[in-house]
């Protein structure tokens, strides 16, 4: 390595998924954002860009499928706080899964496949709670760092 050249950093995933221009950079002003809410639309997006269906929208986000339907039925135009904090979740690792994987199609496919760096699990099956984000999240930066996944 020369004395001019720098390590590469990768920027933070950024959930561009949810169709938002979200303060990523800034973790004080992202937390002011999903305590705020995030617009109802995200959550249309991410179903769009995941191909999840509602029923499974619903379990990543720790709701009912009859709470999930009234949501998107409702006047309201906010999600709350709890809901905005793991929709954002989720597509941060869907955009890192993207990034570290190349592209989108792959990145889905991955989701959705048994890993064994999982325990046979899919990476999909993981995501409704922190712990299992977390777990994907470290097997997605072994991925990309090398080391057998």
């Amino acid at each position: 390595m020369t004395a001019t050249a720098s390590p590469r950093r990768r920027a933070p995933a950024r959930p561009s998924l949810l169709g938002l221009r979200l303060p990523v950079g800034d973790p004080l002003e992202l937390h002011a954002a999903l305590r705020a809410g995030l617009p109802l639309s995200a959550v249309g997006a991410l179903k769009a860009a995941t191909g999840l269906t509602d029923a499974e929208i619903a379990e990543l986000l720790q709701i009912s499928e009859r709470t999930f339907s009234r949501l998107k039925s409702s006047r309201a135009r906010r999600l709350a706080p709890d809901v905005s904090d793991r929709v954002y979740a989720v597509a941060a690792l869907y955009a890192l899964a993207d990034e570290v994987l190349g592209d989108h199609a792959t990145a889905l496919q991955w989701m959705n496949a048994p890993q064994f760096g999982l325990a046979e699990s899919a990476p999909r099956a993981l995501l409704s709670t922190e712990p299992g984000r977390q777990q994907v999240r470290a097997l997605l930066q072994r991925i990309e760092h090398g080391f057998l996944a």
